[in-house]
């Protein structure tokens, strides 16, 4: 396989696991969401080496540098634009939750509340 094989081949992957993180947020499986963030971490890296062996590649075989450029370009365009949509399904879920967390503390101090209105009747008699 050569240099730009890899190199698309190593997007198709690192964008089939920003899908699945999009998934998993969706779903709220933040095990397997933290699965794929740990399966994207060595992406950046490998990236780097295989666009630097494509673009050799490409220099010897005398390719119109700009138009692969280009090509790659798309690429890191719809990765970022899943990376962003997962960003905000993120702070989306992170309001949700906190919201839901001020939900539960308010009922928490309201069942304290009762304990002691309950409590105290319950001392005096």
């Amino acid at each position: 396989m050569n240099a730009e094989s890899n190199l698309v081949q190593a997007y198709h992957e690192w964008h089939r696991l920003a899908d699945a993180e999009t998934k998993a947020i969706q779903t709220r499986n933040w095990d397997f969401f933290a699965d794929c963030q740990l399966a994207t971490k060595d992406f950046l890296p490998l990236i780097e080496r295989l666009t630097l062996a494509a673009r050799a590649e490409w220099a010897s075989a005398g390719c119109d540098l700009a138009e692969k450029e280009q090509q790659l370009h798309v690429f890191v365009h719809q990765l970022i634009e899943t990376k962003q949509q997962n960003q905000t399904l993120l702070q989306r879920a992170k309001a949700a939750a906190l919201e839901r967390l001020l939900q539960l503390g308010t009922a928490g101090r309201n069942l304290k509340r009762l304990q002691r209105s309950y409590g105290g009747l319950t001392a005096a008699t």
